[in-house]
């Protein structure tokens, strides 16, 4: 029998058709191409996406959870981990929040590998010290950024179609979150809420990195911007105990005793800052009665929060 053959046009069209489909995928072909974009999807999962900043070019990996009732105009939200570094137990923590308010959350993994100390995490690698004697770092190494492309990659694996997310951090990561409103001059959060961090980054001018602004490439405008942001500082009021994660120096110190005193400080001198400077402040402390330095309940709090503001 004589064997049927498709003329060599139809074969070059179908390798032209196959081709164009795999870069609108945005990679290969098959599921062990290294640039399959990893989708999310209904449930727990992981991603992996590329991002320069770091002591090293490892990925960073983000964990989600999206309900099943999620839908592509139900907000994203991103939650930033502790001192700990467990985005997983972050994104299981927040898995009822999910369900309950409808969310597709994302925890991004700032690993030690990949962000080590308190210089990689906490204070963003503006400095290469954590304290107030290192070295300012070209600003394209800072890592504030990183936020907002782990919500532009969540919106492109989830289909989502709303411009803005919201951001909530606790304790190691609120340390990094403020900074980042205060040093990081645009953002796609429409909330940012940062609860019970150790200590600050004063908007003191007289006071040099990282417990104040002296010597960054800030000026009135980074500022103003800043203080426009929808930024919220949640402090439990019952957050009042000191241990070996908090920091004491003269200068931490100077801010108040325990994170209690020490939130209430960076609310009150940010909003005199604004008002010397005669601009708008949009931020707000809010206090919760009986809770401390408890991750869980402060993100209960803050779920509830953002699913009122939708």
């Amino acid at each position: 029998m004589e064997e049927f053959q498709l003329p060599h046009r139809f074969f070059k069209a179908s390798v032209l058709i196959v081709g164009f489909f795999c870069l609108l995928q945005s990679a290969g072909c098959g599921a062990a191409n290294s640039g399959v974009i990893e989708r999310i999807s209904i449930g727990s999962g992981a991603f992996s996406m590329s991002e320069p900043t770091g002591a090293t070019n490892a990925d960073l990996r983000a964990f989600y959870y999206r309900p099943a009732t999620w839908t592509a105009d139900r907000p994203i939200v991103v939650v930033m981990h502790g001192f700990k570094r467990n985005a997983e137990d972050y994104r299981d923590a927040w898995i009822q929040y999910a369900d309950q308010y409808n969310l597709l959350v994302v925890c991004p993994e700032f690993s030690e590998a990949k962000y080590p100390g308190v210089r990689y995490y906490n204070t963003g690698d503006v400095s290469d010290t954590d304290d107030e004697t290192g070295n300012l770092q070209p600003k394209e190494n800072w890592i504030f950024p990183v936020i907002d492309r782990v919500f532009d990659q969540a919106k492109i694996r989830s289909g989502a179609v709303g411009e803005k997310f919201a951001l909530y951090s606790h304790s190691a990561g609120s340390q990094m979150v403020h900074r980042y409103v205060l040093l990081n001059k645009e953002t796609k959060a429409k909330k940012i809420i940062s609860a019970n961090a150790g200590w600050y980054t004063m908007p003191d001018s007289n006071v040099a990195f990282p417990y104040g602004i002296k010597g960054l490439p800030i000026n009135a405008d980074d500022l103003t911007a800043a203080f426009a942001k929808p930024m919220t500082i949640l402090l439990g009021e019952a957050d009042t105990k000191s241990n070996a994660n908090l920091r004491h120096t003269p200068l931490a110190d100077a801010q108040g005793v325990n994170r209690f005193e020490r939130g209430n400080e960076f609310f009150a001198t940010a909003k005199k800052k604004a008002a010397q400077m005669g601009v708008p402040f949009n931020w707000q402390l809010i206090t919760v009665p009986g809770v401390g330095h408890n991750e869980a309940e402060m993100g209960a709090v803050a779920a509830k929060m953002i699913a009122e503001d939708q």
